[in-house]
């Protein structure tokens, strides 16, 4: 057996599509597809039924693939233990981080990190998803989170707190809600499916009747812009506040997001990865906004 063609079938396997592999893999979708059924050839068995919900494994494709994990998980361990001994100040480090504190912060602390390490070359992954440092597909990240994992390591950077948030315009023409039981009455912005992990949207989906939620969006930058617009209350973190958007009320229920700044451990002593974590905890901690965004001040 071809052990080259074990990604293939693996990425298969978790997306149950050969379209969403292709994508994940950088490969188009005929050599997806011609990989399966090479290494399906080659093993003398079907591993997958091709259903018209998608790709099926087959009890043989089940067997196969919790060796194959098995396998990858030993690589990715070797290479992260073998990069861990990796001393010099060079190289690539993939960070990755939603999409608000890539746009609205990053790009000041790194190029500045850029001119103090010039050898390191950063690779910035904007995603709303958690990438899994478990398998490499980052080495360093930047989350909210409660309770991190326990193979990843790293720094509490600060606390954000969460509240209901309106443009200066809608408040002019509606005004806002004297409380959080008022904020019912009112128009909102609400999530789509893909933020329901977050607490502050599990509020909304509670609190507020569906008949006010007049529009949605997938991002914390969509639902921010389209409230920002006018069109009606969000909830949103506290670093979402700006002149455009203004937070009314604190959401009491809704426990603070903790930032955290994380890589696995097997990487911590990698001197790249060591020295972009200090500075960016250095910077995230020097930067006169951040207290603020654990609440709207008294008064």
């Amino acid at each position: 057996m071809d052990w080259g063609l074990l990604p293939d079938f693996l990425m298969v396997a978790r997306t149950r599509s050969l379209t969403a592999a292709a994508d994940r893999l950088g490969v188009n979708h005929s050599t997806i597809y011609r990989r399966l059924n090479q290494l399906e050839s080659q093993l003398n068995c079907r591993l997958f039924e091709r259903l018209s919900t998608g790709y099926r494994l087959t009890a043989e494709g089940e067997a196969l693939r919790s060796h194959a994990e098995f396998m990858e998980a030993e690589a990715f361990r070797a290479e992260r233990l073998l990069g861990g001994a990796d001393v010099t100040l060079r190289g690539e480090v993939r960070l990755t981080a939603p999409e608000n504190l890539v746009y609205e912060f990053l790009p000041n602390y790194l190029e500045r990190f850029h001119q103090q390490y010039p050898e390191i070359r950063v690779s910035v992954l904007v995603t709303n998803t958690d990438l899994d440092l478990n398998r490499r597909e980052a080495d360093l990240a930047l989350r909210a989170t409660s309770s991190p994992p326990d193979y990843l390591v790293g720094r509490k950077l600060t606390d954000i707190g969460w509240a209901i948030f309106a443009a200066p315009e809608f408040l002019e023409e509606r005004g806002g809600p004297a409380n959080l039981k008022a904020a019912g009455d009112y128009p909102w912005v609400g999530p789509e499916a893909a933020l329901m992990h977050i607490p502050g949207y599990r509020w909304v989906v509670g609190q507020i009747p569906e008949k006010r939620i007049v529009m949605r969006g997938s991002t914390l930058n969509a639902i921010a812009r389209l409230a920002q617009s006018g069109l009606g209350l969000a909830a949103l973190p506290m670093d979402q506040a700006r002149a455009e958007l203004q937070p009314l009320l604190e959401l009491p229920t809704t426990p603070m997001s903790a930032l955290w700044l994380l890589t696995h451990a097997d990487l911590r002593h990698v001197a790249r990865i060591r020295v972009l974590m200090d500075f960016l905890a250095e910077a995230f901690r020097e930067d006169p906004r951040w207290p603020a965004f654990r609440g709207i001040a008294p008064g």
